[in-house]
């Protein structure tokens, strides 16, 4: 399958030029001027978004599409108390919610990815999912600990990637392809296609995309007298089959096939311009394949779910340079792979008394193969670490939740508990060697034995006094394993940047307390959301290291508050709308591990923990007419503010980041073409500091984006 889909992609490029003059993705009518409802199933089924107790975005994919969000790390950009943690390459990202901060290389994530059913997890590796964003049908974005219904390591919240569903009904068409020119750089390119087949009436349908999207380099690498050194280039395939032999019963199969290829890295040694001091060719592919299962009968009282997934990936970095203090050679080859079932029960909303109960296991192994060779300048101590690795991972969990309407259904009172229990063992063929005199040389070989088990509750009251607005509470927890790590590892940390830190980390929980209140206002034409929290985060677990040997430490406790607040608002002028969506979150370090001062003094109690802004915020203004020639207008204004940030490895504060985007566009009949400036003002200044790294935001970005769908795919 993967051949058959490399070669499509290929006569995609190869025919891309035709198609950015022929066709354009989804030519939808204007937006009415009642707010549309969004169905989401962040509670495991179908709810309207304004009847979900929780604080909850879904950004759909039509809109996603439209302004050329293609990722996760565009879609954090819309979203409060959301933020990129790490970044080595387009398919290597980590992200963190209302201050739950990761690892930017290692370590268990604390916003879980899903794609559909499937739980996007692979152990020790905080990296969300590469996922392309085309023809989804949404993006749900859950705040808080989520850790009843989706487990481990979902600590900050998750994001659920929701794809289109084949349609039974009639034969369907999306193409689009997009241009762009990089201020100083080169060009930006992409072509989309998607088609969608009925092949049994009512029954058996099949719906395939495919994508290939090659992305100019904006960082120069002066020893190879390169000026667009860290370009990209994408190849994502999906297939989608749905059977529903009866009206109850319906059954679904799916595969993904990523293929990335990413030359050197998105993380620099110097910004305006942005540069990357390697002195030789680097590269971080990454590609993922992943095939699903789904099967759902539905009893009437309640439907049967469940579904399997397995998936493969591969990460590698290769790279010759010189970075702060330190010359470096790195190849790490990076396998990964992932088996994941889940079977649920779920009451279908006829009575006063709701539940849902359900099993979910999964399995997964992690490998490295690495050659890490640093030579210490000014003083600092030559480092080798070389052989194999590989971490396993099984979990079994079993959950519940169960509510009741109360007085007609204005109050609904919830509580969920979920049972984990979590086996992994490390197995490593390392050698460690610190050039200091005489050399400390260290060989280890053996493995790593860890257990856990954990207890996860969840309480939650909604009150509805009318069909317009609701208020709720909900405290919850959530937990994420203890990282398992090499030996070699930690005495690598311990040698560069002096923490001492044990092979077995500690299980790290978080309680969560939070109220909110949403109201669709004004004949639904203006909704609100506020949200108020507090967590209460023990033994955090927290990446550090320098020069890219990266090691897991027990932070300390940390406590931390915010507020959110989103509004949209159609506003009384025919066709001219607005959103605004800004946090405010303050989360410190409040009792620190005394071993981690020790090695890193810049960290005290009481400082906002690091990769965490304190204030984040997104204005938006679209204004759509119709025109005298028949065709119509739309437009869009979106500016983002995100404050500084810290490096946790170093004390390093980023940039204070605001982004300008500007859209122009036009829709007749089948066609829509869309003008758009990303990064108006050509902001440059570091977005993140990584162990002495940086990642620097793309240049404007000048171009084009047309679309097509035909009568027939209307």
């Amino acid at each position: 399958m993967g051949k058959l889909f490399k070669s499509l992609f290929y006569l995609l490029q190869a025919e891309g030029l035709l198609l950015l003059l022929i066709v354009p993705v989804y030519g939808y009518a204007a937006e009415e001027d009642v707010m549309e409802e969004i169905i989401v199933t962040a509670e495991k089924r179908e709810a309207a978004i304004e009847d979900v107790p929780l604080t909850i975005q879904a950004l759909q994919g039509a809109y996603l599409q439209e302004q050329g969000v293609r990722d996760i790390k565009g879609v954090l950009g819309l979203i409060p108390n959301a933020s990129l943690v790490g970044e080595t390459s387009h398919g290597t990202r980590a992200y963190q919610f209302r201050g739950v901060a990761t690892g930017d290389t290692t370590g268990d994530p604390t916003v879980a990815t899903y794609i559909d059913e499937f739980a996007f997890a692979i152990p020790g590796v905080p990296y969300g999912a590469a996922v392309d964003l085309f023809d989804v049908n949404r993006v749900e974005v859950l705040k808080g600990p989520q850790g009843t219904v989706y487990g481990s390591s979902s600590m900050g919240g998750i994001v659920k990637v929701v794809t289109n569903e084949p349609d039974l009904h009639r034969f369907d068409l999306t193409a689009a392809a997009s241009f762009g020119e990089v201020h100083g750089h080169g060009n930006d390119f992409s072509t989309d296609l998607m088609v969608n087949v009925p092949i049994i009436e009512d029954k058996l349908a099949v719906r395939m995309v495919l994508g290939s999207k090659r992305l100019s380099g904006w960082a120069g690498v002066p020893a190879l007298e390169l000026r667009d050194g860290n370009e990209n280039e994408t190849r994502v395939g999906r297939v989608k089959i749905l059977y529903q032999p009866t009206e109850k019963l319906t059954l679904k199969a799916s595969y993904w096939d990523l293929d990335e290829d990413q030359a050197f890295t998105n993380r620099m040694d110097g910004f305006e311009p942005a540069i990357i001091n390697d002195i030789a060719t680097g590269e971080s592919p990454t590609d993922f394949e992943l095939f699903t299962v789904t099967a759902s009968y539905d009893f009437d009282f309640a439907t049967l779910t469940g579904t399997w997934g397995d998936m493969e990936r591969v990460a590698d970095l290769r790279a010759l340079g010189e970075q702060v203090d330190t010359f470096f050679d790195v190849t790490i080859i990076q396998p990964s792979e992932s088996q994941t079932g889940e079977v649920r029960l779920v009451s279908n909303r006829e009575g006063a008394l709701n539940w849902i109960v359900g099993g979910f296991y999964q399995k997964g192994k992690t490998s490295a193969d690495q050659f890490f060779l640093l030579t210490g300048k000014g003083g600092n101590p030559d480092l080798f670490i070389g052989g194999d690795s590989f971490l396993e991972s099984e979990e079994w969990a079993a959950y519940g939740e169960i509510s009741y309407d109360l007085w007609d259904g204005k109050v609904r009172p919830l509580v969920g508990l979920r049972y984990s229990t979590i086996d992994r063992e490390l197995f490593e063929d390392q050698t460690i060697t610190i050039g200091v005199e005489p050399p400390i040389v260290i060989a280890t070989t053996g493995a790593e034995k860890g257990s856990e088990t954990h207890v996860n509750p969840r309480f939650n009251v909604g009150y509805f006094p009318n069909d317009d607005g609701m208020f709720f509470v909900n405290i919850a927890q959530g937990f994420r394993p203890g990282a398992l790590q090499t030996t070699a590892n930690v005495a690598a940390l311990l040698a560069v940047t002096g923490v001492v830190t044990p092979v077995q980390q500690e299980i790290d929980t978080l309680w969560s307390y939070e109220v909110g209140t949403k109201w669709a206002l004004w004949d639904d034409t203006l909704n609100l959301a506020v949200s108020l929290y507090a967590i209460d985060w023990e033994d955090a677990q927290f990446q550090t290291g320098l020069s890219g040997i990266a090691g897991i430490i027990n932070l300390g406790d940390v406590k931390g508050n915010g507020i959110e607040l989103a509004v949209s608002h159609q506003t009384p002028v025919p066709g001219l709308s607005w959103s605004f969506a800004g946090a405010w979150n303050k989360t410190e370090i409040d009792k620190i591990n005394p071993l981690v001062t020790a090695g890193l003094p810049h960290l005290t109690n009481d400082d906002q923990i690091p990769n965490v802004p304190v204030k984040n915020a997104v204005l938006s203004i679209n204004y759509t007419r119709p025109t005298s020639l028949g065709f119509e207008f739309f437009s869009e204004a979106r500016y983002e503010y995100r404050d500084r940030m810290q490096d946790l490895a170093t004390g390093l504060e980023s940039g204070v980041q605001q982004r300008l985007s500007l859209s122009f566009g036009m829709e007749k009949d089948s066609y829509r073409a869309l003008l758009f400036v990303d990064n108006v003002t050509d902001e440059g200044e570091p977005a993140l500091w990584e162990q002495g790294r940086m990642i620097i935001p793309r240049p404007r970005v000048v171009g084009v984006r047309v679309m097509f769908t035909p009568e027939f795919g209307r």
